[in-house]
């Protein structure tokens, strides 16, 4: 797949997918992780999976960490299956031949409904990136001021939290003498 995206699309590509970031250790390991390098090709978790991510995970691959990606939540697949959804019960039954006819009739309305309401996306979009700007920007900037941080704190913080987390990885030693302190006093504060 990996392979595919590369030879379609080119470099600097970005693949949103519910386990981007384990997809993306399986490319690394795999026989095309060369040419995903060169390619800059990163993967990532859409914006409504990430958030069932721990955090470490979602720091490297969540949405809102990633340069370039704007508002965009890469949630489209999920939205088109979740409308397929609708088909299901009618085709249950169906012979192969409807089965397809079915298909073929909800995807085709899927694009006329997607074609009719994309200019009133793109406005919306145009009026949440403006109001993004206008509205939000300022006060970010008037906060930085405040606070003496620069974008570059800001971002720092990012990087240590996930080095923190990453100190975290190893579970520390089972100590019996901090278990067995910590139920005296659970047995103290009982008896009290």
């Amino acid at each position: 797949m990996a392979n595919k995206l590369i030879d379609v699309y080119g470099v600097n590509g970005l693949t949103s997918y519910d386990i981007g970031c384990s997809f993306s250790k399986t490319v690394a390991a795999s026989s095309v992780a060369d040419k995903v390098k060169k390619a800059n090709h990163r993967f990532v978790v859409n914006a409504f999976h990430g958030h069932a991510h721990n955090c470490h995970c979602q720091l490297q691959y969540h949405t809102l960490y990633q340069k370039g990606l704007g508002i965009e939540d890469l949630e489209t697949c999920e939205r088109v299956f979740a409308g397929s959804n609708a088909v299901a019960p009618l085709i249950r039954h169906a012979s192969y031949f409807h089965w397809l006819q079915f298909i073929d009739l909800q995807f085709n309305q899927w694009d006329q409904d997607r074609y009719q309401e994309l200019s009133q996306f793109l406005y919306n979009n145009y009026k949440q990136v403006l109001h993004i700007i206008n509205e939000l920007a300022p006060v970010v900037q008037e906060l930085k001021q405040q606070l003496d941080l620069s974008d570059v704190d800001i971002e720092q913080w990012n990087i240590e939290e996930l080095q923190y987390l990453e100190a975290l990885a190893a579970e520390p030693e089972y100590d019996p003498e901090k278990i067995a302190y910590v139920e005296a006093l659970q047995s103290l504060a009982k008896a009290e």
